[in-house]
């Protein structure tokens, strides 16, 4: 065991302050009978600094009655519990549970508090790291859940959950809630799966497009057999939204009387203006240009990003309550807050093109890629030859390859300084450039251009190596001496970066590139009341970096002009189960979006066709919802759920007291970093209510519950009146089993109806590889439960 601070606490105060001020490296104990055998073992995922010994708190334990019920003090040992004459008679249900725990060492020892706030119950999570070595689950720093794989007979048969974001939605710059919105789709739910998308990402209809799908090349089915096709099944959602705008959009909350201005209508604009106006807020979007879109109307080919696409998008941002005024340049910050806007944020990008900066960069042929590809999708006619060299490595060098091959060029070469696997663009769009006949000449560079040659133009050029890394983090390109040569073209189109054009009348801060400096974690400006983002701080990015940036300015403005969020109901604070497609271990391959054939492809016809239900269905299906699966094993628990119970916490916020449904709402338990229970409140039941709680395990010397049953049974005239009926062990929470409470209310009780509610309570389990067993197990215990006739 690794050494720690101890500490005896005198008041609950006293507590909750040693909590707060370790920051999560603090521990409580008050039985210890879980708590001493994990740190033993070395199994947490990080080792307390501090351990909190509670017991010494006078007036945490004990049992008292009053007239709506028990109060249960956190710290009443589970012994005491189980032999109280007082919960024998009232409360049998709870007595049994308290009683079935373990062995009578740990009763005696073990507290009602800590069997609610016990840690995680998997052997993968449980395993030493001494033992074999450290196993990486889920809960402890890995990229998902051991068990979904391996070993998972005493796991949940109902799905699992989330704690961290999984290794998809972590990679997603939106942080996107990925499997989340799958599950709705497999529950052929899609008005909620939009619902969800659009909560992350306003913008999925362009992002299922050109999104370079950072979350598949993390996807863990990817170490299985291939990686889900989450963009593929984006688009879908995202044209789906487009269609049915009206039912899925959520109405706006009521008008807060503020007004915040936009300036730019590319993704981080358009993100924070959607976002600010779900919140109440008054928003215009300015536009310095004749239509709004920024980059993703002017530069992006229609090939890949449709101009319809853009100008539905568009629209739906404007339904969602935001003005959009084009034609509208803004030069200076003062003139917003003079027209009485409440905060700004700058959105204007980086649309000029960087120049190539050396001899002849200014000759006749030689073009700025960005102004090239924005002549293009205007419909102009633009001439490149039949040579064309093309010079940089981001996804404007690949647009801009790809689209003079379809004006007809015959020979298009890519130059960059660097190899392939430095290029910022895409692996896909760089392959479909290799497809489409584009030549690549890496570790390149040019040193001047003169006129003449074979054709219009005589690109000299230098070879290049690879030295130590620069700034950016990739080895910095350093000139081979004597490594010489030229190439002959008619045309040379520069795609080297772009700059951000900043009005000097903004008077704030800039940074290299031309940049404006802003703060990481808000991305507020130097000056009250403004923020920006997107390109114009970043410099040249994706757009979903770019809707990133716009969802983290919405949010630290909403919190400027004083929007304070309510409060979740208990409801709505329970987190769902993510389930499980039940062939889920069966090896697949990705469904693929067809594509146009090459010899097929033009400029104004996009590349790909969408998925189609079916097909987005099935993907949806292989994701493995990297969540635990481990399950909720406080016996104490169960009971309380079936007794409808509350908890009382106390934190550094000050004390609150929710449902026992609330309180295991999410993986665990709700409690945060500083916060303890005191207190358990056990409302009265029914007069004649008939409980029972049935708890199935390998033997009895063993506390693991294989599958366990709590019950509380009201009957009226030989017919159920009421019912609540509890299932622990099949899931990571205690898990009510209301359609086989629904099965037997208004019926009698007797085998056939018993038979019905237990088939009732497992209908939506999906088990793993090695758990269905379990399912009958939960049919039994139901049934029995039922059929019982314990008081």
């Amino acid at each position: 065991m690794k050494a720690f601070e101890h500490r005896d606490a005198k008041t609950v105060d006293q507590t909750v302050d040693l909590l707060k001020e370790h920051q999560g490296k603090a521990r409580l104990i008050a039985g210890g009978t879980d708590l001493l055998g994990v740190l033993k073992d070395r199994v947490l995922p990080t080792y307390p600094e501090l351990l909190v010994n509670i017991k010494s708190i006078p007036g945490l334990d004990g049992i008292e009655q009053d007239q709506e019920g028990l109060k249960i003090g956190a710290l009443t040992k589970l012994a005491y519990i189980a032999s109280s004459p007082l919960v024998k008679e009232k409360y049998p249900m709870l007595a049994k549970a308290a009683e079935s725990v373990a062995v009578p060492q740990i009763r005696n020892m073990g507290t009602i508090g800590g069997n609610l706030a016990q840690d995680t119950r998997c052997w993968y999570y449980r395993y030493p790291h001494e033992i074999g070595g450290r196993i990486l689950c889920y809960l402890k720093g890995g990229k998902g859940c051991c068990a979904l794989t391996g070993e998972n007979r005493y796991h949940s048969i109902f799905g699992g959950w989330t704690k961290t974001s999984p290794p998809c939605s972590s990679a997603c710059p939106a942080s996107v809630d990925i499997p989340s919105y799958l599950s709705k789709i497999r529950e052929d739910d899609l008005p909620a799966a939009a619902s969800m998308l659009l909560d992350a990402n306003p913008l999925p209809s362009i992002t299922g497009r050109v999104c370079p799908h950072f979350c598949e090349q993390e996807c863990n089915r990817a170490d299985f057999d291939e990686s889900v096709s989450i963009r593929d099944i984006e688009r879908f959602v995202g044209d789906y939204i487009l269609k049915n705008a009206d039912k899925i959009n959520k109405p706006t909350k009521s008008s807060t009387g503020k007004r915040a201005a936009v300036v730019g209508s590319g993704p981080a604009g358009l993100t924070a203006a959607y976002y600010l106006a779900r919140s109440g807020h008054s928003v215009t979007v300015f536009e310095a240009g004749s239509e709004p879109g920024g980059m993703l109307r002017s530069s992006i080919p229609d090939y890949r990003l449709p101009k319809a696409i853009v100008e539905r998008q568009i629209e739906h941002i404007r339904k969602a309550g935001v003005e959009i005024q084009t034609n509208t340049k803004v030069d200076s910050i003062d003139s917003l807050f003079q027209q009485g806007y409440d905060a700004v944020f700058l959105a204007i990008g980086a649309q000029r093109g960087a120049t190539l900066g050396i001899e002849g960069d200014n000759a006749e042929g030689v073009m700025e890629a960005l102004g090239f590809l924005s002549e293009v999708k205007l419909g102009k006619k633009v001439r490149v030859g039949n040579k064309v060299a093309v010079i940089g490595g981001g996804e404007v060098a690949i647009d801009s390859a790809r689209t003079a091959l379809r004006l007809g060029a015959k020979e298009v070469t890519l130059l960059y300084r660097r190899s392939r696997s430095e290029m910022p663009a895409s692996e896909e769009t760089v392959q479909e450039a290799v497809n489409e006949g584009v030549k690549f000449t890496f570790l390149a560079n040019p040193v001047s251009i003169r006129a003449g040659g074979k054709s219009q133009l005589r690109m000299n050029c230098v070879r290049m190596e690879l030295g130590e890394p620069d700034a950016s983090g990739r080895p910095r390109p350093v000139p081979v001496a004597g490594s010489e040569f030229s190439m002959d073209c008619d045309s040379i189109l520069a795609a080297i970066g772009q700059i951000p054009d900043i009005p000097a009348g903004f008077d704030l801060q800039v940074g290299e590139g031309n940049t404006l400096k802003a703060d990481a974690d808000t991305l507020a400006a130097d000056r009250q009341g403004v923020w920006a983002g997107g390109d114009v701080v970043t410099g040249p990015a994706t757009v979903i970096e770019a809707i990133a940036a716009g969802k983290k300015a919405a949010l630290a403005m909403n919190l400027y002009l004083a929007i304070i969020e309510e409060r979740p109901s208990d409801e709505a604070a329970i987190q769902p189960f993510l389930t499980f497609n039940s062939e889920y271990l069966k090896e697949t391959s990705r469904t693929k979006a067809p594509k146009i054939p090459t010899a097929e492809r033009s400029l104004d016809v996009e590349d790909y066709h969408g998925l189609g239900l079916n097909e987005i269905t099935a993907e949806a299906n292989r994701c493995f919802n990297c969540s635990c699966v481990s399950v909720n094993s406080s016996d104490i628990g169960l009971a309380l759920v079936a007794l409808d119970a509350s908890v009382t916490i106390a934190g550094p916020k000050g004390i609150r007291t929710v449902s026992i449904a609330e309180f295991f709402g999410r993986l665990g338990n709700i409690l945060e970093t500083g916060e303890m229970v005191t207190e358990i409140q056990v409302p009265q039941p029914a007069d004649g209510a008939r409980q029972t709680f049935l708890k199935h395990r390998v033997r009895e010397a063993v506390d693991f519950a294989i599958v366990s049953v709590a019950s509380v049974i009201t009957e009226k005239d030989g017919k159920c009146e009421d019912a609540r009926i509890v299932l622990g062990a099949v899931a990571p929470a205690p898990m009510r089993a209301t359609e086989a409470e629904q099965a037997i209310k208004g019926k009698t009780i007797d085998r056939s109806s018993a038979e019905t509610a237990g088939a009732a309570a497992v209908a939506g389990a999906v088990p793993l590889s090695m758990n269905a067993y379990k399912i009958e197990i939960a049919k039994a215990l139901v049934k029995k439960a039922l059929l019982s006739q314990d008081a």
